[in-house]
């Protein structure tokens, strides 16, 4: 122990005796340790830590495909209540299978109506989780009983907002949607069921799915979650899945049309939970874990070169040790102590920089990206950093040593009298170093520059609509209070008008179903001469909307043929219907689908289509529009009871919302308002988990670059340095500053273009690996090749400048009195 302190205190003198080198070192390794380490803090927590359920790795997702539909099938799709009972009762592998829905609610009792989240699931699903609740309990199968009395269990996050983290919550009434419902627990701070969405629930009540009523086994709205048996894998259940649905595949077949399980048509898929909850963003994160990676590279580079050079400058100290009788362990021993504490010093450092990049991702990511609350410098974080600095610092330790120890101490000692000179391997390590960094930085910058590429394109993408000056924001109706259709279209007939007059507003309308992105509908729809032919399409839609009178003006849909709705389009009118150029391609190709007739669910009256409209995107700006039908809302027989308010204004429209809010409050004062947003807005969080990537791609990709930079320039400066007596020599045989500038620059773009041929090769390949998961990206794209070489090159040259420079100031006369 006291040789281990007095290596210590003897390798902090070193360094204080060189504070401009420590201190370069502990910069460039803050930079790599302090990215790694906030990217792997990420990583940990969305893709490696389990889910906060007991035994995580046994629950699974359980879901229904349609293969057969248009545009590549319905995949990941939900169930049918008559599916889900049937599943929960014949398949033997699973210890339980329990359904769940998520739903906005109206939330009454509390001090002001709120519109929530609410997840509604099947009596033993919270069970089957295996979360206590922080006080109270959870719901089990006797609340979920057919007319039982409804239960409530709150979130953490809205027991404190909603009720001012009241003690006694438990057994409170609220009402949710108007009916009375009863609190029985409130769950632990952090508790999220389902994980991982974009608006998670904040509430828990009980699905009540009555078995002799469970619905059509068209309707599909159910998730499953299942808990396998103990002992049971995975693919042990997908065997005997595939069983049970090969055998109502031969019912489906005696009777067609029934929406039976069927292995070609109507199967069923299994995928764990984790996956399910992180498979979307996980090659994202591991390619951004791979970047930091890259810059952890580059500032290890970096610091070995500043070693190396420093090492040339030792190589008397080492070679005098060494003669004085200094063992080569103990020399090992004493440098891999000042490494290990150039490298500790640059972990304390980097902690400090994770920290603060981790409350910026965490903003920046907002609800993109699954389990953000969950995000923070853990021991497993603290762990990996640890293990990094020691690495790091073991493999400095040795940088000093590389040059003295092989060869013979006689020369070191002759070679170290006079002026320090780089053996030719120090310099050929040293340039490989540099442009291995300027390689690595290229793919990086690439990477970027095909990123931003894809997000530009994605801003070009034609939505349909014409977002500026247009608020929304989001009204529901609830059951207990509406209960006759004319109640609800009488509402929002009073909403439009009353909206429609205010100052400042050009038009008014409510939509059922807002874009960009919303749920896929996928609703039967009999098309009156439809003719199903072998691959083609069948008589389903993806989108239904109903639409007040002016939604096509307020959102900026084009015309395409036909006509618009107008106010004769009532409840005792005609039905008509209004469809997207899609559905009119598919369904109505080389003819006028104005005058053709439809009915939706195959059940409902006939309806003439009267107008043909531009796509509006649906599924998100980088999916197909589909198909789509509007129906008039006087029309939709109070099916809608929740619905937009769209507006249009002649201003700013974040200054209308006091006057929207306050003609709903009139209609009704009981009504929340919620998901108030300019339009413009609501595209934007459309688009934030590519927005969020390509910020953070182009961050380190700049980092990497200013290391990059740093290590051309270091090296540059130490090469122009050692020299300094060629230069002056050459000066004093005839050479002209520009020929010395010329020299120098040329060196340092040799290293560069040798970097930047590299960097290509490996971006040629990160580009095909990226093909199929950033919008608009082809099998090259020459932008960011040619604009990031060449940006780097200029990097390089702007790098090499200041040695160059320097060199063609050395006074040949100093130079040749010195040789």
């Amino acid at each position: 122990m006291p040789n281990i302190l007095s290596e210590v205190r003897l390798a902090v003198r070193s360094l204080a005796r060189s504070r401009g080198f420590a201190l370069a070192a502990i910069a460039c390794l803050a930079l790599g340790i302090g990215a790694t380490t906030a990217i792997f803090s990420v990583v940990n927590a969305v893709l490696l830590r389990p889910l906060a359920y007991k035994n995580p790795d046994g629950l699974a997702r359980i879901y229904t495909e349609f293969p057969r539909f248009p545009n590549g099938g319905l995949r990941r799709f939900w169930t049918s209540g008559p599916e889900f009972l049937e599943l929960r009762r014949d398949l033997k592998s699973w210890q339980s299978i329990d359904a769940w829905r998520l739903g906005g609610v109206n939330l009454s009792g509390s001090n002001e109506p709120l519109r929530v989240v609410a997840g509604f699931v099947s009596g033993g699903l919270m069970e089957t989780l295996g979360v206590s609740p922080r006080m109270g309990r959870v719901l089990t199968p006797s609340d979920d009983a057919p007319g039982a009395n409804p239960a409530v269990v709150l979130s953490a996050g809205l027991w404190n907002r909603a009720f001012g983290s009241d003690p006694n919550i438990l057994r409170r009434e609220v009402w949710l949607d108007g009916r009375k419902a009863n609190v029985i627990g409130v769950m632990p701070e952090g508790f999220q069921y389902p994980p991982g969405e974009t608006e998670p629930a904040e509430m828990w009540s009980a699905l009540q799915l009555d078995p002799a009523r469970p619905g059509n086994r068209g309707g599909h709205s159910f998730n499953l979650l299942g808990r396998l048996k103990a002992g049971t894998t995975l693919e042990q259940a997908r065997q005997e899945a595939a069983q049970y649905v090969r055998a109502t595949g031969e019912k489906e077949r005696a009777n067609p049309n029934q929406h039976m399980l069927d292995p070609e048509g109507h199967p069923l898929v299994m995928f764990g939970l984790q996956q399910e909850v992180t498979g979307s963003v996980k090659p994202a994160l591991l390619a951004m874990f791979a970047a930091v990676g890259f810059v952890l590279l580059i500032a290890c580079g970096n610091v070995a070169n500043l070693l190396l050079a420093r090492a040339e400058s030792r190589q008397k100290e080492i070679a005098v040790r060494r003669a004085m009788g200094a063992s080569t362990t103990g020399l090992v021993r004493q440098f891999i102590v000042e490494g290990l504490l150039l490298s500790m010093g640059g972990a304390v450092a980097g902690l400090g920089l994770a920290f603060g990049c981790l409350k910026l991702i965490v903003s920046a990511a907002g609800a993109s990206l699954p389990r953000a609350s969950e995000i923070g410098l853990d021991p497993t974080v603290l762990a990996f950093t640890m293990g990094i600095s020691v690495f790091t610092g073991i493999f400095f330790g040795f940088a000093p040593l590389v040059q003295s120890l092989p060869r013979p101490l006689a020369e070191t000692l002759k070679a170290a009298g006079g002026r320090t000179t780089a053996t030719r391997e120090a310099h050929f390590l040293r340039r490989l170093m540099i442009t291995s960094e300027i390689a690595l930085a290229l793919v990086l910058l690439i990477g970027a520059g095909l990123m931003m590429s894809a997000f530009w394109k994605l801003q070009t993408v034609r939505s349909g609509i014409q977002p500026g000056n247009v608020m929304t924001m989001r009204v529901a109706l609830p059951r207990e209070l509406y209960r006759e259709p004319a109640d609800i279209l009488g509402f929002w007939a009073k909403l439009e008008q009353r909206a429609r007059t205010l100052p400042g507003v050009y038009s008014a309308s409510v939509v059922n179903g807002l874009p960009p992105i919303r749920p896929v509908n996928a609703n039967d729809t009999q098309i009156e001469g439809f003719v199903q032919k072998q691959g083609g399409p069948i008589q389903n839609i993806d989108y239904w909307n109903g639409v007040g009178v002016n939604y096509f003006s307020t959102m900026g849909i084009q015309l395409v043929e036909g006509r618009l709705f107008n106010e004769s389009d009532g409840a005792s009118s005609q039905p008509v219907l209004i469809i997207n150029e899609t559905l009119a391609r598919i369904y109505y190709p080389g003819q006028s689908p104005i005058g053709k007739r439809m009915r939706p669910g195959f059940d409902d009256p006939w309806r003439t289509i009267v107008g043909v409209v531009s796509d509006v995107k649906n599924a998100g700006l980088d999916k197909p529009a589909g198909t789509e039908l509007y129906f008039p809302m006087p029309q939709t027989q109070g099916n809608f009871r929740s619905a937009y308010l769209v507006t249009r204004t002649q201003g700013d429209p974040a200054q209308m919302v006091p006057a929207l809010r306050a003609v709903i409050r009139e209609l009704d004062p009981s009504l929340p308002v919620s998901g108030v947003m300019a339009m413009t807005e609501v595209m934007a969080k459309a688009q934030a988990r590519p927005r969020f990537l390509t910020l953070l791609i182009a961050l380190f990709s700049a980092v990497a670059l200013g290391l990059a930079a740093l290590g051309i320039y270091s090296v540059m400066a130490y090469s122009v340095a050692q020299r300094t007596n060629e230069f002056g020599i050459r000066m004093a045989m005839g050479a002209l500053q520009g020929d010395v500038l010329r020299l120098v620059l040329r060196q340092g773009l040799i290293l560069g273009g040798a970097g930047v041929g590299i960097g290509a090769a490996g971006a040629l390949i990160l580009n095909r690996l990226l093909r199929g998961s950033l919008y608009g990206v082809g099998a090259f794209d020459p932008i960011p090749f040619v604009g990031m070489s060449l940006l780097l090159l200029a990097v390089t040259a702007l790098a090499c400048l200041s040695p160059a420079l320097r060199a063609t100031r050395v006074d040949p006369m100093i130079a040749l009195r010195y040789e």
